[in-house]
């Protein structure tokens, strides 16, 4: 079978679980395929490419839930399913935000209340939190793995309790937000009621 794309992705998805994101080089996934590290360059450009395929493949189309909670909660589902998800995803958040799912599908769970701007301000605040969540559960995984930390009993439903009472709390601050308006501009109802101008009113 030829050397394709997606054979080095799969690749690459496969190394990441089982290695971790410390483990997934060029020249480890070149050796699953049996192939030099040279051959790979035909595909991707780099090691930064190839992470936002992985990326790509840990989010797939998703999460797709109508609503915020349930969206929140298929993120997390993704992100744990593959070890360093997180980890992945947040790094290739930050150098190509606009090539994942979350990043054009978060923002509609928001739009039906605040402008662009800030639909996009909260669905990158929703994000970060489940990132950051699943993030702390991975390199927990990671430590107990290696026997730096016991993997105590209870702590998988304290961490489930935990992710939960955190969500609310980020759900219940976004629905308090302010609505500025279509272009972000405008007064900030809070503001209004202290008697203050917004920002750049």
């Amino acid at each position: 079978m030829g050397l394709t794309r997606e054979r080095i992705v799969d690749a690459a998805y496969t190394v990441l679980d089982e290695q971790g994101l410390s483990g997934l080089s060029m020249r480890r996934v070149a050796q699953d395929l049996d192939v030099r590290p040279g051959a790979l360059y035909y595909h991707v450009a780099n090691k930064q490419e190839l992470l936002a395929e992985v990326a790509t493949r840990i989010l797939g189309d998703g999460p797709t839930a109508p609503d915020a909670r349930s969206a929140a909660g298929e993120l997390r589902d993704a992100l744990r399913r593959v070890r360093d998800g997180a980890e992945v995803v947040s790094f290739v958040l930050a150098f190509r935000p606009e090539g994942l799912a979350p990043s054009r599908t978060f923002p509609e769970l928001f739009a039906d209340r605040l402008g662009p701007r800030q639909a996009r301000w909260a669905a990158r605040t929703l994000v970060h939190y489940v990132l950051g969540a699943v993030a702390e559960e991975q390199n927990r995984a990671e430590l107990v793995r290696t026997g730096i930390v016991a993997d105590e009993p209870g702590h998988a439903v304290e961490a489930e309790e935990a992710f939960r009472f955190g969500l609310d709390a980020v759900l219940q601050g976004l629905e308090s937000a302010p609505a500025l308006g279509p272009g972000g501009a405008g007064r900030d109802r809070g503001a209004e009621r202290c008697g203050a101008r917004a920002p750049g009113s």
